[in-house]
Formats: C-alpha cells, sequence, structure tokens
C-alpha cells in the first residue's frame, strides 16, 4: 500500500521525472537517447536493494541518514556534475537537509574552487595534487593536499547562498597530519565549539552551539617539532535525517592517483558511504601505457578500499563521455573503459550507467560541442553540459528506484 503512493506523490514532485523522460529544465535534444538513461545490471545486486531501501526510509517516514560519495578526476573537482546530482536529490525529497559532507578548500592549493562556496585564507600555502607524480606529498581521501610552514594561518569558508541549498551544518572535522601537537587549530565562527582531537586518524573535530553555513579557523604554531602544518579536506554534517552527497574530485586523477592516498580508506571511514559512484576512467584512457586488464585490476584495489569500510555500499560505475585525443582523434578507449565497467558491474553487483552510449557513442562530443554542451577541448563540458549529464545521471537512479518499488507492488 505504502509503495503504491509513493509513485503518485512522486508524480507530483517539482521535478516531474516519471512524466517525461527528461527533467522540465533542460532542453530536449535529438542526439541524446533519452529512452535508453537507465541504470543497466548483470545480476540482482542486494546492495542496491539495501540502498533503496533506506532511502524509502527517509522518503516516508523522514529517517535515517545516506551518504553518497562521487569519486572522479576533473569533472568532479568542478563540481558541476556532481552538485547537479546533489541539487536533485536535495530538492527530491521534501525537508532534505543532510549537510554538505566532504570537501576542499581548493583555492589553498592554487587550484580551481568550486563556485558555490568561496574560500579565502592568510598565511602561505602549497598544493599537491595526487594526479602529479612529482608532487611528493601523502595524501588524504580528497585526492589532493595544501601545506603550509607559516607560524599562523587561517581558512575561511562560505557559501553563496544565491541560486545553491543552505549547506547547514553544526558538526565540523578537519582533516589533517597525524599527530599533530605542535600545530593548534582554533574555530573562529563559534568560539563555544566543542572541540575533540583524534590523533590515530588525524582530525579535529568541532560540535557547534548552533548550526552554521559558514566556517573560519585559525592554525597557530605551538612549536618547532613540527615544521608543517598538512590539511587533506572538510567534513561538513548535521544529525538532520537526508542525503549528504559526497565529492572527490581532482584535476587529471586516474584510478592509479588514488591508490597513492595512503590516508585515503582511514579518512573515508568517517563516512562510510552507502552508495559509491565511480567516474574515474577518462584520464586513465588518455594514459598511452592503458591496457584494460591494468585498468581493472587497479579498480579493483580502488574497490576494496570502499568495501573494507563499508562491504554493503552499493557500487555505481558511469561510463567515459566521449572525448578526442589532442582534439584531433577519437578516443577509442573510453569503449575498453566501459567493457571494463560492465566487467566490475557483474562482479561486484553493481549498476552501470552508461555517459558513452547516451552521448552517442564515439565522436559524439563534437555534436555536444556543437549545442554548446562540450567545451573545444572536446574532454570537458560546459556549464550546461555539465547540468544536462547531472539531470540525466539524476533520472536513471530514480528510474531504477521507481523499478525497486514497481517489484514490491
Amino acid at each position: 500500500m505504502t509503495k503504491k503512493i509513493l509513485f503518485i506523490i512522486l508524480l507530483v514532485f517539482p521535478s516531474g521525472i516519471f512524466c517525461q523522460h527528461y527533467p522540465h529544465d533542460v532542453p530536449e535534444h535529438d542526439f541524446i537517447d533519452y529512452q535508453h538513461n537507465y541504470i543497466d545490471f548483470f545480476q540482482d545486486s542486494s546492495n542496491f536493494q539495501t540502498f533503496y531501501s533506506k532511502l524509502d526510509s527517509l522518503l516516508f517516514y523522514g529517517e535515517g541518514k545516506i551518504n553518497i560519495v562521487h569519486i572522479g578526476g576533473s569533472h568532479i573537482q568542478a563540481d558541476m556534475w556532481s552538485d547537479r546530482v546533489r541539487q536533485r536529490l536535495y530538492n527530491f525529497i521534501p525537508t532534505n537537509n543532510g549537510g554538505r559532507g566532504l570537501l576542499f578548500p581548493y583555492r589553498l592549493a592554487k587550484t580551481n574552487n568550486p563556485y558555490y562556496y568561496k574560500v579565502e585564507y592568510t598565511g602561505d600555502w602549497k598544493g599537491y595534487r595526487n594526479s602529479v607524480l612529482s608532487h611528493d606529498s601523502e595524501f588524504g581521501v580528497t585526492g589532493i593536499t595544501a601545506k603550509t610552514k607559516d607560524s599562523i594561518s587561517t581558512v575561511k569558508l562560505t557559501f553563496r547562498g544565491d541560486n545553491y541549498p543552505d549547506y547547514d551544518f553544526n558538526k565540523i572535522t578537519i582533516l589533517h597530519n597525524q599527530q599533530n601537537e605542535s600545530f593548534c587549530i582554533e574555530l573562529l565562527s563559534d568560539t563555544t565549539a566543542i572541540r575533540i582531537n583524534n590523533d590515530s586518524i588525524g582530525y579535529t573535530e568541532f560540535w557547534l552551539s548552533s548550526y552554521q553555513n559558514k566556517l573560519e579557523f585559525s592554525i597557530t604554531q605551538m612549536d618547532t617539532i613540527e615544521k608543517e602544518f598538512a590539511l587533506y579536506g572538510l567534513l561538513l554534517e548535521n544529525q538532520d535525517p537526508g542525503i549528504c552527497y559526497h565529492s572527490i574530485g581532482v584535476n587529471g586523477a586516474s584510478v592509479p592517483s588514488y591508490l597513492r592516498c595512503e590516508f585515503f580508506e582511514k579518512q573515508l571511514s568517517l563516512i562510510k558511504p552507502d552508495l559509491i559512484i565511480f567516474s574515474v576512467g577518462i584520464n586513465d584512457a588518455y594514459d598511452t601505457q592503458f591496457t584494460a586488464d591494468k585498468y581493472e585490476n587497479n579498480y579493483n584495489t580502488l574497490i576494496s578500499y570502499f568495501q573494507k569500510v563499508n562491504p554493503k555500499a552499493a557500487l555505481l560505475f558511469t561510463t567515459n563521455n566521449d572525448s578526442y585525443y589532442k582534439r584531433k582523434y577519437p578516443n577509442k578507449k573510453a569503449e575498453d573503459v566501459r567493457d571494463v565497467m560492465r566487467k566490475l558491474a557483474y562482479k561486484y553487483g553493481g549498476g552501470v550507467w552508461d555517459m558513452y552510449g547516451l552521448m552517442g557513442g564515439l565522436g559524439s562530443v563534437k555534436t555536444w560541442e556543437n549545442a554548446g554542451l562540450a567545451k573545444r577541448d572536446k574532454i570537458h563540458f560546459t556549464k550546461a553540459g555539465y547540468e544536462t549529464v547531472g539531470d540525466l545521471l539524476f533520472e536513471a537512479l530514480i528510474k531504477s528506484y521507481n523499478d525497486y518499488v514497481g517489484k514490491d507492488n
């Protein structure tokens, strides 16, 4: 009975996702095959059923917290594709306020920052990315590190608010180098916050006296035993029911890039994701030494990090977008990536969302470029393109959820 009511409710939600094959706010393009916008499963997936069951509890009873992790390269660092899905999920469930989750103040590392949050800082910071082999640094779950040797520095983060949800929080976790007793972190945006240190994982946690949508903290060197402070990321959470959509993205990152992150699994345990969306592959396919076997073996290792943290997490693989090598030659390795992802989905009981096929296959990125959805480099999307991709992925997720709902009727 409950599931039948659900179907009726979803039909009248603002997204209107069950009334048509594309969302209201996205123009229909004849080169996108909306009928094939779905998640493909190659065997029964009990982990997806567990995920959708948690979505049921949240939707109907307002109970539970769902953690989604979306991991990739530059597509995710820019956080337009992932934030589009985040916003659609945020608006999908009434009163959904799961918090913003894991992020990095990329400006500290001298690289591009997502638009919707502003980062300001003092002090001299140096950035390191897991995708740059010459960057000799340790890395955490975000795959990016910012370091300072200054005796005092500050970091400030504010959400812009215009056309974006209010990602408020009452818990802040600052991920940093382990057993760092030479530097003291003080929260400036709430001086009454309760502070908890954890040296075994490497973080300082603050419980706020009220919900906030900005933060500012200082880092002060207390002695000279340790010479520098290393920041690995920020985790902004609350205790409200809802979906928390964490994004992990580094420009140029491949699967081996994340295998360099020695603290990845340890810091991931703070999130314990229910759904992992794997979008790592575009940079692997540009490696002249790429082979399908090596790519698959590397992915097996990356998947093991997540499964150790939560063996019941649902795994969703998104295939590469169509792209060109040096803007001249269609990259046929995207098809090898898709084949590997299908094998991985079968092996682990996961799903595949075929962005490559939806785009139109080999050479289709030129069509997207002509429509203003892809950039001239024939690798990245425009803002409108990322929003289109985000809407399509959101729709595919909800279609799959509706299939799960229908099986119970």
